[in-house]
């Protein structure tokens, strides 16, 4: 199983940098940046490269329908691999399903949805509570 971090500028090498910093490296996790000089068939160039030796795969892409999303829905329709293709999932969840992608023993759909449950899981808001001492002080005058 790999996972392909993959979107436009430097987005990839960005969250790599970022997992690299919180995690080390996810080994069976790569990065594939869609940068100024590249154009749809450079990058499906470059996944067919990064799969060639994989059966099941998972692209985290940055944004639905963007070049990077599409070109890995083309390849994903062409391949007679298990790929599945993500998009605006979160680096938490990359680090949590990356760090335990080892011993993960499901096809690439069950991994896909993971990942976007985890993100789903992660986002939070977070909401500012009223400090009641301070209410208090205002209802007294104070």
């Amino acid at each position: 199983m790999k996972i392909i971090v993959t979107g436009h500028g430097n987005f990839a090498s960005g969250i790599h940098s970022t997992v690299k910093l919180l995690a080390g490296q996810l080994p069976g996790v790569s990065f594939i940046d869609f940068t100024g000089d590249m154009n749809d068939k450079s990058l499906s160039a470059e996944f067919t490269k990064e799969i060639k030796d994989d059966d099941s795969v998972v692209f985290f892409c940055d944004l639905l329908g963007g070049t990077p999303f599409k070109e890995a829905v083309k390849l994903s329709m062409s391949s007679d691999k298990d790929i599945q293709v993500t998009c605006g999932c979160n680096v938490g969840s990359l680090m949590e399903i990356g760090l335990q992608l080892s011993s993960f023993d499901g096809n690439a759909t069950q991994l896909s949805d993971k990942l976007v449950e985890t993100s789903k899981s992660q986002t939070q808001l977070f909401v500012h509570k009223e400090n009641k001492f301070e209410a208090d002080a205002e209802d007294d005058g104070i």
